[in-house]
């Protein structure tokens, strides 16, 4: 099975996007069954580096997990038996991920801090992260070792053998039923993003910028599956989500380090010249942050009005039932055309 290309010239799929079947290719028979299978591939080849502690294996495992996550929903019923078990274990896999990734990033981020020769804080603070590390690595392991890896990758395989057959039956299209699930998905996580967007506001609070990152994560890898099926042109639209969320995401890698930095300056003298060497280091971590910050504000609006353009355009292009009056309107669109009541929808 082929993959597809989502690549093409922004300007252009930026106008013909949205403008229905005639702007779109139809994808060809079991294009769904081939991008489900070129991720439950990704996840196969990097989830046995990944459980031997490998860096580059943690990061593209977790990467595979999210993107499994996001497709899983198009081709099975999650509130099944089997699709319930494995999202939920996709999940436990992508949360157990998550903290080995995050403290090897601020162990690269504290490194190239340090170049210039390390110091009594950034040697007390790296020992802090190794150690921080093993232990993450530990809950890892605990959550999915060899055998572990081993069954979910069997149970994955299955559902490729299991929903194939389903899958074919579209003629030359996405089925009906698919197309659907994924229309709803896409809108879905195009309406996350926009609220995100609003809860964060413009003051720095970094719990609520991190839960735009997510949010544009999620959309984004909504999108990427779309152009893979050639539903849609999704290319610069992927690319606009990707650069913000850069932009958050050394934002929350900052965060992080920040964060363990002060773990180890609690537990210090408060007059130590590893204690004072700790803040100093926090409030340049601190001023990085509002840089990335003001970066984000900067864009936010125009995140914004993807969202919109994604619910209102896109996500109707994929199934017409799915239209701006019948969804729930975003903040922006809400805005722009006026409250409604729900029966007046």
């Amino acid at each position: 099975m082929r993959a597809i290309s989502t690549s093409s010239r922004p300007r252009r799929e930026s106008r013909r996007a949205p403008r229905g079947s005639a702007a779109v290719a139809a994808p060809t028979e079991a294009l769904l069954a081939a991008s489900l299978t070129q991720r439950i591939d990704a996840l196969a080849a990097h989830l046995p580096a990944a459980i031997a502690g490998d860096e580059r294996g943690i990061h593209q495992a977790r990467v595979a997990t999210r993107r499994l996550r996001e497709i899983l929903p198009i081709v099975a019923d999650t509130r099944s038996g089997r699709g319930r078990r494995l999202r939920r274990r996709l999940k436990r896999l992508t949360a157990a991920l998550g903290p080995v990734r995050e403290l090897d990033v601020a162990l690269s981020l504290l490194n190239s801090r340090a170049e210039g020769g390390p110091t009594p804080a950034a040697m007390a603070l790296r020992a802090h992260l190794t150690e921080r590390r093993s232990a993450a690595f530990d809950a890892l392991r605990d959550a999915c070792d060899a055998g572990r890896a081993r069954r979910l990758l069997r149970k994955l395989a299955q559902l490729v053998d299991a929903e194939e057959p389903s899958l074919r039956r579209g003629h030359g299209g996405l089925p009906k039923r698919e197309r659907r699930r994924l229309a709803r998905g896409v809108s879905d996580r195009a309406r996350e993003l926009g609220s995100a967007v609003v809860a964060a506001g413009a003051l720095l609070i970094v719990d609520r910028v991190h839960a735009v990152r997510i949010a544009a994560k999620r959309l984004r890898y909504a999108l990427e599956l779309t152009g893979e099926l050639e539903l849609a042109r999704t290319a610069s639209l992927v690319a606009r989500l990707r650069t913000m969320q850069d932009v958050l995401g050394a934002l929350h890698d900052l965060d992080v380090l920040r964060g363990e930095a002060g773990r180890v300056r609690v537990e210090l003298p408060p007059d130590s010249i590893v204690a004072k060497d700790l803040e100093a280091l926090a409030a340049a971590i601190d001023a990085n942050i509002r840089l990335l910050h003001a970066r984000y504000l900067r864009g936010a609006r125009a995140l914004a009005a993807l969202t919109d353009r994604v619910r209102d355009r896109i996500a109707p292009c994929l199934d017409p039932s799915i239209s701006t009056w019948s969804a729930t309107p975003s903040p922006r669109s809400a805005a722009r055309r006026g409250r409604t009541t729900r029966s007046g929808r």
